[in-house]
């Protein structure tokens, strides 16, 4: 369920730009308004930088992986 979440999320934030330009002004109000798990919300938090291009993926980073 959490991975179908997030999924959905990352998919949403590279496609609707709507939801690129909040997560740019208000990343936590953007990903706490849609309800989800306090662990995802850390998740997709993490994942915002790379979400917005504003860093490189580092796909070394342990969280990354399962």
């Amino acid at each position: 369920m959490e991975e179908q979440q997030i999924q959905d999320f990352v998919h949403r934030a590279v496609t609707d730009k709507a939801l690129i330009c909040e997560l740019a002004r208000d990343p936590v109000s953007a990903i706490e308004g849609e309800n989800y798990s306090p662990r995802v919300v850390d998740i997709l938090l993490r994942l915002v930088p790379y979400l917005s291009f504003a860093q490189p993926l580092n796909v070394n980073e342990k969280w990354w992986h399962a």
